[in-house]
């Protein structure tokens, strides 16, 4: 949410400016393997462009790009001792870098003046000799991390065919306050804000599909309704009212509509209301308390809680025909499902010897896996919009903060070292950050 308007974009120069063929053709990172190996980069530090002088912006730049890159967990960077001289863009001597290991190159090159920057970056293929990404920005100073966010989604595009996390936010609820309140923050736990403060229960937060509104539960005349609040500000306005409770939302993909547990009916059942409340369909009707809605990204299915077997598993609609089946049997006590943005995999929290720990399952039933474990408690997982990260709400320090692994368990970062609580995370469209 930084202020982007000022940012320019010099040259919007080209994925794949010195070869023919395009720069995906060649998958070289295939994110959607398991256990991917990592991927040997040289990232030296940036240098000023000729007739130029020295600045700080070169060695923050190179921090805050490795920072990205790394966050990713697809990338080894070398050692900066062993780098055979500094790369000049347009005259890369491959050589020097292949012998070395690298099979990737950044460079890049800066002018400062006054509070003006350019940089002209660069990624080059060491191996196959030529360069996959050529881009120039130019803005203020302070547009440095911003620039650096959409490089480094560049060399994300030419090196697995997809855009990463670097536009994304995540919503959370904190107790910081003393209240359960909703924040957010940007994808790598940076720039934390404050989005509700009444002073009361604000619980599980949901993104709009385009990123603009977040649903979220809070109580009004002491019982829980659901809100909806724009990112450009405001209070927040009630959406869902029914008598009794009205809880866990989540937008369906394609309409804008949302899924509401709710029990109004005597019993709680997920019903799709309209973002004024108003019902359009009651879409499941067990006799227990079927809750925490979780729409398949193409918006006909959608992966929901149930104790109608006894004890809570995960359980999938089919929206077309109504027909329902347990997905989840060997696990006990199975909650907060959340459909992976590529289709094939739900991740959800099971107790596994009396502690909570973030699974995945394939969407057929098949393929369980453990991601994490240990003595603290691991819950409520969200997929990154790349479905290549999975953030969640753990309990290592002894109170609840929220961390990062990849999609086959590998850790990447703690995001949050706040007071109280820190739970629910809900990760954004891309392009929430502009």
């Amino acid at each position: 949410m930084r202020p982007l308007t000022k940012l320019m974009m010099l040259t919007a120069v080209l994925a794949v400016v010195l070869c023919s063929a395009p720069a995906w053709a060649r998958v070289y990172i295939d994110i959607t393997q398991p256990f991917s190996r990592k991927l040997p980069i040289a990232l030296p530090e940036f240098q000023p462009m000729d007739g130029t002088a020295t600045d700080a912006a070169g060695g923050d730049g190179t921090r805050i790009l490795q920072k990205n890159l790394s966050f990713t967990g697809l990338f080894d960077f070398l050692n900066p001792k062993g780098f055979l001289g500094i790369p000049k863009i347009g005259a890369v001597q491959y050589r020097r870098w292949s012998v070395i290991g690298a099979e990737l190159l950044v460079a890049c090159e800066y002018k400062r003046q006054g509070d003006e920057l350019t940089l002209h970056c660069s990624l080059y293929d060491v191996v196959e000799g030529k360069r996959l990404v050529g881009v120039e920005y130019g803005g203020t100073v302070a547009m440095l991390p911003d620039m650096m966010d959409r490089f480094a989604d560049e060399i994300m595009h030419a090196v697995t065919g997809e855009r990463s996390v670097f536009s994304t936010m995540i919503a959370f609820v904190s107790t910081k306050s003393g209240h359960k309140e909703i924040m957010v923050m940007r994808y790598d736990g940076s720039d934390i804000k404050a989005v509700t403060n009444r002073g009361d229960i604000c619980l599980y937060p949901a993104w709009s599909r385009d990123g603009q509104l977040l649903a979220y539960t809070s109580y009004v005349r002491r019982r829980p309704v659901v809100l909806l609040h724009s990112l450009r500000g405001g209070s927040g306005r009630v959406a869902v009212d029914k008598p009794g409770v009205n809880i866990t939302p989540a937008f369906q993909p394609g309409s804008g509509n949302l899924a509401v547990a709710m029990s109004h009916t005597g019993k709680t059942n997920i019903f799709l209301v309209d973002q004024t409340g108003r019902e359009l369909k009651r879409l499941t009707n067990g006799w227990g308390i079927e809750v925490d809605p979780s729409f398949s990204p193409d918006g006909k299915k959608m992966a929901f809680v149930s104790d109608r077997g006894g004890s809570p598993q995960i359980y999938i609609l089919d929206l077309a025909s109504g027909q329902v089946q347990r997905l989840t049997y060997s696990l006990k006590y199975c909650a907060s499902p959340a459909w992976s943005p590529k289709g094939d995999l739900i991740a959800f929290q099971a107790e596994i010897n009396g502690i909570f720990q973030i699974c995945t399952i394939r969407a057929d039933g098949s393929d369980t896996r453990v991601l994490t474990s240990g003595l603290s408690a691991c819950e409520e997982p969200t997929w990154s919009p790349d479905g290549r990260l999975i953030a969640y709400a753990g309990r290592n320090t002894g109170r609840y903060q929220i961390y990062v692994i990849t999609y086959e368990g590998q850790p990447i970062k703690r995001l949050t070292s706040l007071q109280g609580d820190q739970t629910a995370p809900a990760w954004s469209p891309p392009g929430v950050v502009k």
